[in-house]
């Protein structure tokens, strides 16, 4: 069976290569964001036992942000450091390692949903700079995993 992520993979070769370029940043904003949501469905369900995609549905750039600086100081690999600008240039760095996570087959949306909810759950925090710092160690996670089986 033909690899069905084939398309994608033209010109990349590597982690590396995925993290210079504009269109892993693109293809894993819209990954990230779809996580996000689906990490989302699974916190409500967990604590509520409902389905609800409550409030903001796009994961901000400092999360990811933060998240890359997490997952750089645990591995080695520097994700975002040595990007240009603010939090978003750093996060677009985050987004294409996630985005190469998926398109080579290193995680799978749900695997990663799993690990962006799964402190968010374990803290079930009250306040909004709790919740941040849920989420950030969840993407943490997730950068993290994506590194050690690249």
């Amino acid at each position: 069976m033909a690899d069905e992520h084939e398309y994608l993979k033209k010109g990349i070769r590597s982690l590396q290569d995925a993290m210079r370029s504009k269109a892993y940043f693109k293809l894993g904003d819209s990954i990230a964001n779809a996580i996000f949501c689906m990490a989302k469905a699974k916190i409500a369900v967990s604590l509520h036992n409902k389905l609800d995609i409550g409030g903001a549905s796009k994961v901000s750039a400092t999360i990811l942000r933060d998240a890359a600086a997490i997952a750089s100081k645990a591995s080695g690999e520097q994700i975002g450091i040595g990007a240009r600008g603010g939090a978003h240039e750093k996060a677009d760095v985050a987004e294409a390692v996630i985005g190469y996570g998926w398109v080579f087959d290193l995680v799978t949306l749900d695997e990663c949903a799993t690990l962006v909810a799964a402190p968010y759950i374990e803290r079930k925090p009250e306040k909004l700079r709790d919740e941040f710092e849920a989420f950030v160690a969840g993407f943490g996670a997730v950068l993290s995993r994506i590194i050690e089986r690249a």
